[in-house]
């Protein structure tokens, strides 16, 4: 994860603007379960909220963080990256 970080801030320096707020998302419980035919619904996710959260573990120096919480923020935010990596460079409607 380091050399991608590190790989992502050479190409776009120490601050990248996300270009986004809101993104589909599905739940971590669901995203692994395949019982049934049935696909799991989709829900709406917020990259505001996720650096909210992100910034207000970080600052309070949590000793013990509710992991699966933290990472379904960070899921948000690497997905968003990824997005912006992608060759066709080009931008869906972002809803905001």
């Amino acid at each position: 994860m380091t050399l991608l970080l590190d790989e992502l801030e050479k190409q776009r320096g120490q601050v990248v603007d996300l270009r986004a707020d809101y993104y589909w998302t599905i739940s971590p419980q669901e995203a692994f379960r395949f019982e049934g035919t049935k696909p799991p619904e989709a829900t709406l996710g917020q990259l505001s909220d996720d650096l909210g959260s992100m910034r207000d573990m970080l600052a309070s120096n949590v000793d013990h963080p509710v992991v699966w919480h933290d990472l379904a923020h960070l899921i948000g935010i690497l997905s968003r990256l990824a997005a912006l990596d992608l060759p066709t460079r080009e931008e869906p409607h972002t809803g905001t």
